[in-house]
């Protein structure tokens, strides 16, 4: 008999904790299991994964797609009135979604929160029997400031965490929940083949790829590469995936900086790989990184990573840089490391080949089997 899994997610839009979620379905055997996945918020499929969801699962959507929408258009307003009536939709969006997902308990005595999207309102649920896990993507296993969810975290059985440093927080700040660790992973063929798609771009270039907001920090990489460009002209350019909140304001730094030739903003990608495969550096600048996917989809194509020290990056790179450069979030830091191995080609190769062996430890077919054996105890 099929076990039953009812897994619970934010959005499906384009983004790392998204593509992994797709990632995480593709992984499970519709031999083995039946799974209904219940997304909060619908923007459509233009920006998102929905086409990547295997056709065995069943999926549905906790909102309007015009609620969503609504919700979408008001989210990078900086008027104080649109940002008041942002918080008051995202409020309204988990009171819909808590009212909905009511409806859909008996699927299954399993709940996967795979964002743990559900901590605000647990205590509003009937969960009186289910065995709940909730999948941790950020941070340090912290308490949440909240007294409420505080004590609705002590309802999860289960927390996954993504790298040791946030299952010893899980694991100091919480009584009830047993912690485990599991890795995420990526389907390594499925990135090989997409990157093989030509790009409309000639020119040399140094690459990030992520959400345009704050904790990403590519204002400093523009910073930096504004600095590299006019002391020593180097001849790259800069490319930046993805979209965010902080569009406006990245817009802006590059035209006050004079850059607008220099530096290119192409929005949200499904398919950035083509891009990756091509860059010269690939660089991360994150405050905080769970995991950092990107990182390990440039290792995969054998692209030199610099990124900033974080919680993900060390796991991946090596707290000795040996996959990798790891450097602290400072100007001058990154500038010199990216100065450097624009320069020595050899030094870049061999961290590729290195990197490239090391993406192979987060396959998905190292990974399946331990989530596998994980979803088999529940």
């Amino acid at each position: 008999m099929k076990k039953r899994l009812l897994v619970h997610n934010g959005s499906i839009s384009i983004g790392g904790q998204e593509k992994m979620l797709v990632e995480f379905l593709k992984a499970l055997s519709p031999e083995k299991y039946e799974i209904l996945l219940l997304v909060e918020q619908n923007i459509g499929d233009e920006k998102s994964y929905i086409e990547e969801i295997p056709e065995w699962i069943r999926y549905s959507f906790l909102t309007s797609q015009n609620f969503s929408r609504s919700l979408e258009k008001s989210r990078h307003s900086k008027n104080p009135l649109k940002r008041a009536w942002y918080s008051f939709l995202l409020r309204e969006k988990k009171r819909r979604a808590t009212r909905e997902i009511q409806k859909y308990l008996d699927f299954s005595d399993i709940i996967i929160d795979y964002n743990m999207g559900l901590l605000r309102n647990l205590h509003k649920l009937n969960l009186e029997g289910k065995i709940l896990v909730g999948w941790s993507h950020a941070g340090n296993g912290e308490l949440p400031k909240s007294k409420q969810k505080r004590e609705n975290q002590e309802r999860y059985d289960y927390i996954v965490t993504i790298n040791e440093r946030m299952k010893r927080g899980f694991e100091k700040n919480t009584t009830h929940p047993k912690i485990e660790k599991l890795y995420n992973f990526m389907g390594l063929e499925n990135i090989v083949e997409k990157s093989e798609v030509e790009i409309a771009e000639d020119f040399r270039y140094i690459l990030s790829v992520g959400s345009l907001t704050e904790n990403k920090n590519q204002s400093l990489l523009i910073d930096v590469f504004s600095e590299l460009k006019k002391e020593q002209n180097i001849p790259e350019k800069l490319v930046l995936i993805g979209e965010g909140k902080e569009r406006e304001s990245l817009e802006n730094k590059i035209k006050n900086l004079g850059m607008e030739k220099e530096i290119f903003l192409l929005g949200a990608r499904l398919n950035p790989y083509n891009y990756i495969k091509r860059a010269e550096l690939y660089i991360v600048t994150s405050k905080e990184e769970g995991f950092s996917l990107t990182t390990l989809e440039a290792m995969t194509l054998k692209t030199m990573v610099i990124a900033t020290k974080t919680d993900g990056t060390r796991e991946i790179l090596g707290e000795d840089s040996k996959y990798g450069k790891l450097v602290e979030n400072r100007k001058e830091e990154l500038k010199k490391e990216i100065a450097y191995h624009l320069k020595n080609i050899d030094k870049r190769r061999e961290y590729e080949e290195l990197a490239y062996k090391r993406a192979h430890d987060f396959s998905k077919e190292n990974a399946v089997a331990k989530i596998e054996e994980f979803i088999d105890k529940l």
